[in-house]
């Protein structure tokens, strides 16, 4: 009867201290459901988007040429993003405790940067692909082989460079103030469990870099030269339509007015992915590097709310490339007419 008693006790001395313990580590929980919502939104939109870019990619025979895999793969790792990635971060965040260890918490939180890394640089190659069609369309027609050289290099790539975060992230034995942990070490090993363990990233010192130039040089190769990419390949892309239909000679006034029009709306598009990849992303690596350089201290408030701002590129694409390429557009309109006429 004592023991058992005992048991009880101990049991629930130790549930208060990890409760106290996990309180303090999140947020109070008002508001807490509105997090859960908005997450809940952007991830079954985005998820519902992508699967319906992926389906009418895969249904439509006319429209699985090699340029769209670009479309197609950026889809694939936004869906990535919304299926896998937000979840667990959103997990990771709102909670201490990691109980599926080790090797899931590697590999999980290295996801997120490979969906990072996969997404940039996909966007960098439709933005290339359209100014070598742009700039030189016959030669392009005959570099059949070239996208997909650069669809497996951009995966090969970013995993690579998420590398470094597979290994700086590890579990961790939860531990107590050292007041504690006689009384605990006995606890448990008299009802027979384990400490449980937080997932988090404290082994940076296994690499030979520090975690600063690490954060500083993904905010280069994630944000500013893709967005420097970009912005060239799009302005040159609107300088050559352009100047292409200005000299042209073979068309009439009116037609002339007509393509410059349209021209106008494409590149209005464009620029929109250009400003939507730079706002979206800013807060969060606006936050990741004045977080390692100790300007600020971590937040669960300002880290979901840079991360949900990020996420919202994975909505927003399948949107804005249905806009601009024709045959998607088409393949949408295929699909879906016959479920708005039933």
């Amino acid at each position: 009867m004592y023991s058992n008693s005992c048991h009880k006790k101990m049991i629930f001395n130790f549930g208060q201290i990890l409760h106290k313990f996990q309180n303090s580590f999140l947020w109070q929980h008002r508001g807490e459901n509105y997090v859960l919502l908005l997450y809940g939104l952007l991830c079954s939109f985005g998820t519902l988007a992508n699967l319906f870019v992926l389906a009418a990619f895969l249904r439509t025979s006319h429209i699985r040429n090699l340029r769209n895999y670009f479309i197609a793969n950026l889809a694939a790792s936004d869906l990535l993003l919304c299926v896998v990635t937000a979840p667990v971060t959103l997990y990771l965040t709102r909670n201490l405790f990691w109980p599926f260890g080790s090797f899931a918490c590697q590999a999980l939180a290295s996801v997120q940067a490979v969906n990072m890394f996969v997404s940039c640089m996909t966007l960098v190659l439709i933005a290339m692909d359209r100014f070598v069609l742009t700039s030189c369309p016959f030669k392009w027609k005959f570099a059949a082989t070239a996208p997909v050289m650069c669809y497996c290099i951009v995966w090969l790539t970013s995993l690579v460079i998420a590398a470094p975060y597979f290994f700086a992230v590890t579990t961790e034995d939860f531990t107590l103030e050292p007041w504690n942990q006689p009384y605990i070490d006995a606890m448990l090993y008299i009802c027979g469990r384990k400490r449980p363990q937080t997932c988090i990233e404290k082994a940076w010192h296994r690499l030979p870099f520090s975690r600063r130039t690490y954060t500083l040089s993904v905010l280069a190769i994630q944000y500013l030269l893709p967005l420097t990419a970009l912005a060239l390949s799009y302005s040159q892309i609107g300088s050559a339509i352009n100047k292409r239909i200005k000299t042209s000679t073979t068309v009439d006034q009116k037609r002339r007015q007509v393509m410059l029009q349209r021209n106008r709306k494409a590149l209005l598009l464009l620029l929109l992915l250009v400003l939507i990849y730079a706002v979206t992303w800013f807060p969060m690596n606006a936050y990741n590097v004045l977080n390692v350089l100790e300007v600020i201290e971590f937040s669960q408030y300002r880290y979901l709310f840079c991360h949900l701002t990020g996420m919202t590129s994975a909505c927003i694409n399948p949107i804005l490339y249905a806009l601009i390429n024709d045959s998607f557009r088409t393949a949408f309109i295929s699909i879906l007419g016959p479920v708005i006429r039933s």
